[in-house]
């Protein structure tokens, strides 16, 4: 990754020799603190805390470089799908680096190409130590984008993504404990372990009544070389997991109002994802095997609003965002609490409602304030391994910043 790196800076640096170098800092960051509830549990405080730079640097009108830093703390009880199923944690942080080269073109082109580095560390209770989770996981990736813009906001882009990610812990801190109820296929050593393809095409078009849609298409193809593949007598064979996910999604956005200092501006949305796994599992203690157990189909609604009053360049805002999912999966039946098969499969549905608003006090500076609601509900009532059934709010103020 580091020799990526290196390449891109010098390429463009060669390229943009002679030239006086532009540099614009771009920082959004975010403090936050509040209560959080979880399944009805007495309230425990929980902070949120997220930092964004990007010292852009622009070489000259052809070359320009987008270094970027993002972090994020959430203090919060959170549930995390890394496995196929929803695990709690009680607070995570995660760092991104990344640089991108971009190259313009005078008839709207651009040509980019990306590197970087991710690490998650995710605990699942606060006495656990930073650094030591199960679930920490490292990220690395690279890739290339093609863009062609033809009026303002107007575009279309085309992209290429190799990531792989990596859980160095799991393989030391796993537990008969953990394991039990994960089937065959999660307890070995790096199994969790992915290398992942990304194909994407996007764009954003012209709608009637001054609105505009967001659209993208993308496939994922996944390979988990250590993960072997689980057969019906419960044993493993040669052969190591593969998945392939489609997703679709599509956004409009239009404002409803615009009058007296106010802007009021609206978006809905829909997104669909396939994910077809060829992993399957096997219940060892019941003594049964389900084929594709992985494998779902999801389907998600959304719809928010956002609310400008005041000075246009230094606005007062309020915000209503609102989503609802279901999750059917192919092939994993119902389960009662004991962990009894049924026969039909499970599905999971989720709720989310989410209140924002934020008040200028100085430049660049904003009093917050946010409210989140969130549910998921499900005909599998087999809470021991994965979170099928929970209730989640969370209260949290304090203050941004953006420069």
């Amino acid at each position: 990754m580091r020799k990526v790196i290196l390449v891109m800076v010098s390429l463009v640096c060669w390229q943009s020799r002679g030239q006086a170098l532009e540099v614009k800092p771009v920082i959004d960051a975010t403090l936050m603190g509040g209560q959080n509830f979880y399944n009805g549990s007495d309230s425990s405080f929980g902070g949120l805390a997220s930092l964004s730079a990007a010292p852009y640097m622009k070489f000259n009108d052809r070359w320009s470089m987008n270094p970027l830093y993002v972090g994020n703390y959430h203090g919060t009880k959170q549930v995390t799908d890394l496995i196929g199923g929803g695990t709690l944690f009680s607070d995570s942080q995660d760092h991104t680096l990344s640089v991108k080269g971009i190259r313009s073109f005078e008839n709207g082109l651009k040509l980019k190409a990306l590197g970087g580095y991710g690490v998650e560390l995710l605990r699942e209770t606060k006495d656990e130590t930073w650094g030591k989770g199960l679930y920490d996981n490292r990220r690395m990736f690279i890739g290339t984008e093609a863009e062609w813009s033809w009026d303002k906001d107007h575009y279309v882009r085309f992209a290429y993504d190799y990531y792989r990610m990596t859980f160095p812990n799991y393989q030391s801190l796993e537990s008969v404990e953990v394991s039990t109820g994960l089937g065959r296929e999660l307890a070995a050593p790096d199994v969790l372990d992915n290398n992942n393809h990304v194909f994407t095409v996007g764009s954003r078009l012209k709608l009637p009544w001054d609105g505009f849609a967001d659209l993208s298409a993308a496939y994922t193809l996944r390979s988990n070389p250590d993960q072997h593949l689980v057969v019906e007598s419960g044993d493993l064979i040669s052969e190591t997991r593969n998945d392939s996910q489609q997703a679709l999604s599509a956004q409009g956005t239009w404002p409803i109002y615009i009058r007296d200092r106010r802007r009021l501006f609206s978006s809905v949305g829909y997104s669909w994802a396939h994910l077809y796994s060829n992993q399957n599992h096997y219940d060892a203690p019941l003594v049964t095997f389900t084929p594709n157990y992985y494998a779902y189909v999801s389907q998600t609604v959304n719809n928010q609003w956002t609310l400008l009053a005041g000075d246009s360049e230094n606005p007062t805002t309020y915000s209503f965002t609102g989503s609802l999912t279901r999750q059917n999966y192919a092939n994993r039946l119902v389960q009662s609490p004991t962990g009894i098969y049924g026969t039909d499969t499970t599905h999971v549905d989720t709720a989310y409602v989410g209140l924002g608003f934020t008040y200028p006090i100085a430049k660049g500076f904003r009093v917050a304030a946010n409210l989140a609601l969130g549910w998921s509900n499900s005909n599998n009532q087999d809470n021991r391994t994965y979170q099928y059934h929970y209730d989640s709010q969370t209260y949290l103020m304090g203050f941004s910043y953006a420069y």
